[in-house]
C-alpha cells in the first residue's frame, strides 16, 4: 500500500508552524474568524505530517516488507485474546522471530493469523493473551480482495497496528511454547474474557455441542463485542434493518452503560462528583476488558474528557471535549481518520449534539422519554446515513422505527447479561433461570428485527454516492443551522438538502463510454467477470464463491464493485456452470440488482445453491438456454456462445461439470475476447475441431489456470496477446500452474493474474487495449507487446 501522503513531513510541519503564528497575530488583532480558519488549516497540515510519518514507519516495518514464498516458522506472543469466527480462530501475534529455509531471523511486528476451525475433529484454540506461540504459516500480501476503489483492508490493518496477515492450513501447525506469566494483567483480562465466553458456550451450546448457538453468538456480540460467530443470515438482517450498530461495542454501548450506572448511583444516593469518579473507573476497566476496541476507546475517551472537564471546571462545552478526544486519537493513530467507524462515531455524535435539542423542542412531550429517543435516533441518522450509504450501500429508514424498541431492549440485555456472569460463577446451579431470560430477550430482539420484513422499501440498496454529493449534503445540513440573512434562505437551503438526500437513493451518476470494458473481479479462489458494453448495458459472468466458507462473495465483494460504478441493473446475468466458486455470488447479485435476462448452459438439477439462485431471480426474468450457435448483438458488440454443443431437446438436467462450461466469445470493432469458464482439455479439443474462429486478443484461462487447461495447441489456435487467470492468493491448488505460465510465455502472451495483480480492467476501443490492475503489476519484458507502462497500467496496440 502506498502512503496516503507521499510528502515528507517537513513541509507540512513548516506550514503548520506558519499557520499557528499567523493565527496568533490575527487573534491579537481581534480577527477571530480568520484566526480560527488559519488554526484549523494549521491542524490539518500537522495531521498531514503525522500521517506521513505514520505511513513511513509502517512501510518500513521489517515484517510488513518481508517477502517469503511458502510456509515460514513464526515465534512470538499473543498481544490480545484470540478472536473467533464461524470457520476459524484468529490469533494476534507480536512476532519476535521468523524462520525461512532453516534460517531464523529476529523480526518484530504484529501478525494477524487465521487458523481453520475443524468443528468435527478439534476444539477451539484455548489460548490467552501473553502466551508464547510457535506456528508455521503462509504470509499474505495486500488485502483480501483487491478491487478498484474497494475498502482498503491493508489500511484497516494499519489502523489496528497489524503489519501483516497470514494463514495456516491446520491448528496442528500452531503450538503454545509457554503460558503467559501468572501475574500478567493482560493474561488476567484475557482469562476473564475466556471464562465469559466459556459460560456462554456452556449455557447456549450449538445443536452439536461443539460451539456456540445463534443466541449465544448474539449475546457474545452484545456483551463482549465479538461478532465473528454471528451467522450470515443474522448479519444480513441486522444490516438490512440498520440495527447492526447495536452489535459492535461502541459509543451506543458506552451510553447505555452510563445510563445504567448513573441510575444505580442515583438509587444509592451517591453525589454527582462521586458518581463521575466511579463511572470513570468502571469505563477504564471496561475498556481494558474489551482489550482496547477502537470504537470503545473512542467513546470512553470522549466520556472521560467530558467527566474530567466537569470535575475540573464548572462549565464544559461538549463540542470541545469531542474535538479534544478526536485530536488525541488522531495524534496517536492517524490511520483512524480513514476508518469508517471513526467517521460514523464522530458524525453521529456531532449531529446528536447539534440537532437533537431543536428536534426534541418541536416534538410533543411523550412518556418514557420517547420524544428524546426519537430525537436522538433522527439526529444520529442525519450524521451517519450518508456515510453508511457510501461505505455499505444501504439506506435503512427502518432503523429510525426499530431503534425505539431495540435500544431499550439491548440496554436490558446488557444489564442482565453483565449481572449474569458473576451470578453464574457464584451460584452455577441457579444460573439456568437468568440464562433462560436472556435467551427469551434475544428471541424478542429477533422478532423486532424481523417485524418490518413485509416492507422491503424501508431498507434499500443504493450505488455508492459521489464525494460531491456527500459534500453538498453536509454543507446544506450545516447551512440549515445559520440564521437567515437573505429572503427565502431557509426554504432554498432546505430544498437543496432534500435534493442531495434524494441523490443518495436515486443516483443519476452512471458514466457512459463508447468503449467495451471488461473487468476480471478479484473474488479469491473463484471467478467473476463484469462486462460494460458501449452505451451502458452490463453483463456479469459468474459471481465467485468460496467453497466451505460462510463468506458471501456476491454480497461483500462483487455487489460493491458494481455499486461503486453506479450500476443498479444487470442486463445479462450469466452462469457458466453451477459450481459454487462460480455460482454462489450470483444469488446475492439477483437479490441486490434488477436483472434483465439470465443466461445458462446445460440445465442443472434444481437443488442447493442453484435452486436458491432461481428463487432469487425476479418472477418474470427471462431465462435463456445458451449453446453453440447462440448469437446476440448487444449494440456494436457481437456475443457468440461456442460451447457446449446444442443438447438433445429431450435431455434432462445434468450434473455440474467443468467440461459443460459456457464458452463465450465477444467481438467489438475487430477485437475479440474469449471467456472459457472452467473448460478443460476435452472442451478445448472440441473447440479446435469445430472449425470456429477462436483467435482473440484476450483469453480468460480455463479452470483458474490449472495444469490441464489452456494447452499449447489451444494457445496456438487462439493466439492471445493477454491471458487472464482468476485464482486466489495462496490457494491450495497451486493455481496458476507453472506449466500454464510456461506455455503462455512460449506463446508470447502476457499473463495477468488476480492472485498477484488483483482486479484487471481492459478497455477496448478497436485500436488499443488499455489495461490497468488494482495492484501494482510485475511486467515481463516482451518487446513484441509495444507497451506503454506505468505503475498499474499499460497500453497494447491491436490494430
Amino acid at each position: 500500500m502506498s502512503a496516503a501522503f507521499s510528502l515528507p513531513p517537513a513541509p507540512p510541519c513548516a506550514l503548520a508552524l506558519a499557520g499557528v503564528a499567523a493565527a496568533w497575530i490575527l487573534f491579537a488583532r481581534q480577527r477571530d474568524v480568520a484566526a480560527a480558519l488559519l488554526a484549523i488549516g494549521a491542524v490539518a497540515a500537522l495531521g498531514a505530517a503525522r500521517v506521513s510519518v505514520h505511513d513511513r514507519d509502517y512501510q518500513a516495518n521489517p515484517l510488513h516488507s518481508l517477502s517469503a514464498a511458502g510456509y515460514i516458522d513464526v515465534q512470538g506472543k499473543l498481544y490480545k485474546s484470540p478472536g473467533r469466527e464461524l470457520d476459524r480462530d484468529i490469533l494476534f501475534i507480536d512476532v519476535r522471530s521468523i524462520g525461512t529455509d532453516g534460517v531464523e531471523e529476529q523480526i518484530h511486528g504484529r501478525l494477524r493469523l487465521g487458523v481453520p476451525f475443524a468443528r468435527e475433529s478439534r476444539r477451539r484454540l484455548d489460548y490467552l493473551a501473553g502466551d508464547s506461540i510457535r506456528t508455521s504459516a503462509r504470509l499474505s500480501s495486500g488485502g483480501s480482495f483487491r478491487n478498484f476503489g474497494a475498502f482498503s483492508y491493508e489500511r484497516y490493518l494499519q489502523g489496528l497496528g497489524v503489519h501483516r496477515r497470514a494463514s495456516t492450513k491446520s491448528s496442528l501447525l500452531v503450538a503454545r511454547t509457554s503460558p503467559a506469566p501468572a501475574a500478567s494483567v493482560r493474561a488476567w483480562v484475557s482469562r476473564v474474557r475466556r471464562s465469559m465466553q466459556t459460560e456462554l458456550e456452556r449455557r447456549f451450546p450449538a445443536p452439536d455441542g461443539k460451539d456456540i448457538s445463534a443466541s449465544g453468538a448474539v449475546l457474545e456480540a452484545l456483551l463482549l463485542g465479538e461478532d465473528g460467530r454471528l451467522d450470515e443470515s443474522t448479519v444480513d438482517n441486522l444490516q438490512k434493518t440498520g440495527l447492526y450498530h447495536l452489535f459492535a461495542i461502541s459509543g451506543g454501548h458506552i451510553a447505555i452503560i452510563n445510563l445504567l450506572l448513573f441510575s444505580l448511583f442515583r438509587l444509592v444516593r451517591m453525589s454527582r462528583r462521586a458518581s463521575s469518579l466511579a463511572l470513570a473507573v468502571f469505563l477504564v476497566f471496561y475498556t481494558v476488558l474489551v482489550e482496547g476496541s477502537p470504537s470503545v476507546l473512542r467513546a470512553t475517551l470522549m466520556t472521560l474528557a467530558f467527566l474530567g472537564g466537569k470535575l475540573l471546571w464548572k462549565d464544559v462545552h461538549v463540542l470541545n471535549t469531542i474535538a479534544a478526544s478526536a485530536f488525541v486519537l488522531l495524534l496517536a493513530n492517524p490511520s483512524s481518520l480513514f476508518d469508517v467507524g471513526f467517521q460514523l462515531t464522530y458524525a453521529a455524535t456531532l449531529t446528536i449534539i447539534v440537532f437533537m435539542p431543536p428536534l426534541v423542542r418541536r416534538m410533543p412531550r411523550l412518556p418514557l422519554k420517547i420524544s428524546e429517543l426519537a430525537g436522538m435516533s433522527v439526529a444520529a441518522a442525519l450524521g451517519a446515513a450518508p456515510l453508511i450509504a457510501r461505505n455499505f450501500n444501504r439506506v435503512a429508514f427502518s432503523s429510525i422505527l426499530l431503534n425505539f424498541p431495540a435500544i431499550p431492549l439491548v440496554g436490558l440485555v446488557m444489564g442482565i447479561g453483565y449481572a449474569f456472569f458473576p451470578f453464574a460463577a457464584v451460584f452455577p446451579g441457579a444460573a439456568a433461570l437468568p440464562a433462560a431470560v436472556l435467551k427469551m430477550l434475544v428471541v424478542l430482539f429477533s422478532l423486532i428485527s424481523h417485524s418490518l420484513d413485509a416492507f422491503p422499501f424501508l431498507s434499500i440498496r443504493v450505488p455508492t454516492p459521489p464525494a460531491g454529493v456527500l459534500f453538498g449534503y453536509y454543507l446544506t445540513l450545516g447551512l440549515g443551522l445559520l440564521r437567515p440573512r437573505v429572503r427565502f434562505q431557509r426554504p432554498v437551503v432546505f430544498g437543496a438538502f432534500l435534493v442531495f438526500s434524494a441523490l443518495f437513493v436515486f443516483t443519476p451518476f452512471r458514466p457512459r463510454s463508447p468503449d467495451l470494458r471488461i473487468t476480471m473481479i478479484d473474488v479469491g479462489q473463484g471467478e467473476s467477470l463484469l462486462v460494460e458494453f458501449p452505451g451502458g448495458r452490463t453483463m456479469v459472468i459468474d459471481g465467485g464463491g468460496l467453497a466451505s466458507s460462510p463468506f458471501d462473495v456476491g454480497e461483500r465483494v462483487v455487489s460493491p464493485v458494481l455499486w461503486r460504478k453506479g450500476i443498479t441493473r444487470i442486463d445479462y446475468l450469466v452462469l457458466t456452470h453451477p459450481h459454487p466458486d462460480h455460482l454462489d455470488g450470483l444469488v446475492a447479485l439477483a437479490r441486490n440488482f434488477r436483472i434483465g435476462e439470465f443466461w445458462e448452459g446445460l440445465p442443472a438439477p434444481d437443488e442447493g445453491l442453484y435452486a436458491a439462485l432461481l428463487r432469487s431471480l425476479p418472477a418474470r426474468c427471462p431465462r435463456r438456454r445458451c449453446s453453440r450457435g447462440t448469437r446476440v448483438d448487444i449494440g456494436p458488440v457481437t456475443v457468440d456462445v461456442l460451447h457446449p454443443p446444442r443438447p438433445d431437446a429431450r435431455a434432462g438436467p445434468v450434473p455440474a461439470a467443468n467440461e459443460n462450461s459456457l464458452v463465450i466469445k465477444m467481438t467489438f470493432a475487430g477485437t475479440s475476447f474469449l471467456f472459457t469458464g472452467d473448460a478443460g482439455p476435452e472442451t478445448e479439443q472440441s473447440l479446435r475441431g469445430s472449425g470456429l474462429d477462436l483467435e482473440c486478443a484476450v483469453l480468460k484461462a480455463g479452470h483458474h489456470g490449472s495444469a490441464a487447461s489452456t494447452s499449447a495447441d489451444f494457445l496456438a489456435a487462439v493466439k492471445p496477446r493477454l491471458v487472464l487467470v482468476s485464482a486466489g492468493e495462496g490457494n491450495t491448488y497451486g493455481f496458476p500452474s507453472p506449466g500454464l505460465l510456461a506455455r503462455c510465455a512460449a506463446a508470447g502472451a502476457e499473463v495477468l493474474r488476480a492472485d498477484l495483480d488483483g482486479a484487471v480492467e481492459i478497455r477496448a476501443n478497436g485500436r488499443t487495449l488499455a489495461v490497468r490492475t488494482a495492484a501494482p503489476h510485475r511486467y515481463a519484458e516482451n518487446p513484441d507487446f509495444r507497451l506503454t507502462r506505468t505503475t498499474k497500467s499499460m497500453i497494447i496496440t491491436v490494430d
